[in-house]
């Protein structure tokens, strides 16, 4: 009998997200019942609630979405969709700055308390191809910018979590580990532990691959 997966989240802000949709959901589901209840045609009404209920509703399954390797799959959902990839599959993982998007702030990255102040949460964002992923990586510093930058390659991202890393490490997946410098400097006693001196991990910074080619020439 297979084991249950665990399960780590894609999202890191859950409860403000699910929060919101609640709320505004529940206007427009209070609007929709009001307006059937005292205007005419009835079934206008009864369809702003409907959107309501649908608006506070269905975008929890994307605010709650949890990932994991079951078997030699790793299980994802991809708004709010289950999908499924075998690990062999996945051509690379970046590790980067996790950031998510705030109302008014527009995209910023997520801290939490260290030891000595701050810390920004890494993330872990896994891409289908490996082949020409080091001449893009230099302004993926965060989740978003490698998202944008891989946006047809993308399978997931979520907060970095080191027992999904491990997990990831220990599967078949044969592609490349790519952490940014910044990232890596913050947690590198985590890594080395993790990988040892493996030659699939690379160390990015913010210079341009092709300028780093030309300056070492």
């Amino acid at each position: 009998m297979q084991k249950d997966m665990k399960r780590y989240y894609q999202k890191y802000r859950r409860r403000s997200d699910m929060a919101l949709f609640l709320v505004l959901g529940g206007i427009l589901a209070a609007v929709g019942v009001f307006g059937a209840c005292s205007v005419e045609p009835v079934g206008l009404g009864a369809a702003v609630a409907a959107a309501g209920v649908l608006l506070a509703v269905l975008p929890q399954f994307a605010v709650f979405a949890r990932c994991g390797f079951r078997g030699k799959d790793f299980v994802y959902r991809r708004a709010g969709l289950p999908r499924r990839i075998p690990a062999g599959e996945i051509g690379a993982a970046v590790l980067c700055i996790y950031d998510e998007y705030r109302r008014w702030k527009g995209f910023t990255p997520v801290t939490f308390a260290g030891q000595n102040g701050p810390l920004p949460l890494p993330a872990l964002v896994l891409l289908r191809r490996c082949e020409g992923v080091e001449e893009e990586l230099d302004i993926c510093d965060t989740r978003s910018n490698t998202c944008a930058v891989f946006r047809k390659d993308v399978i997931a991202s979520a907060p970095l979590d080191f027992d999904l890393l491990r997990e990831l490490y220990e599967s078949d997946f044969a592609g490349s580990f790519y952490i940014s410098e910044y990232v890596h400097e913050l947690y590198k006693p985590g890594f080395e532990q993790l990988f040892g001196g493996d030659g699939r991990v690379v160390v990015y910074d913010r210079i341009p691959k092709a300028v780093k080619e030309r300056l070492q020439k």
